[in-house]
């Protein structure tokens, strides 16, 4: 059997629902299986993260790709684009600011319902 090849990683926090609920959509839409989820609890995530603070980990979630990071409604738009579905999301979003400012506010509210409900998934 064929596997196919890891083209990204997904980086999030395995011990919050919320954020397992958004790593299992994620995992779903991407049907080619490219993107690969690493808990922030694996070692490995340490690897993928070396570039930035130890705290900066906790607070988003992020994707890695082509040895870059994007976090957060970047992450969001980045993420999207490597989904079988989405290729042109992040070059539509470099022209056009308000698609930007969408994603960061559905990462916030993401954030914020995951701050209220404490991660108790």
């Amino acid at each position: 059997m064929h596997l196919p090849s890891v083209d990204a990683y997904l980086v999030y926090d395995g011990g919050c629902g919320v954020c397992t609920f958004a790593k299992r959509i994620v995992m779903a839409l991407d049907w080619r299986g490219r993107i690969r989820p690493v808990a922030l609890q694996d070692p490995e995530s340490a690897r993928l993260l070396a570039t930035m603070g130890e705290s900066a980990h906790w607070s988003s979630f992020h994707f890695v790709a082509n040895g870059k990071t994007a976090s957060g409604g970047d992450g969001v738009l980045e993420m999207l684009g490597a989904l079988p579905i989405g290729g042109g999301i992040p070059r539509l979003a470099a022209e056009t600011p308000a698609l930007r400012d969408a994603s960061e506010r559905l990462y916030d509210l993401i954030r914020t319902v995951r701050d209220r409900l404490a991660c108790a998934l």
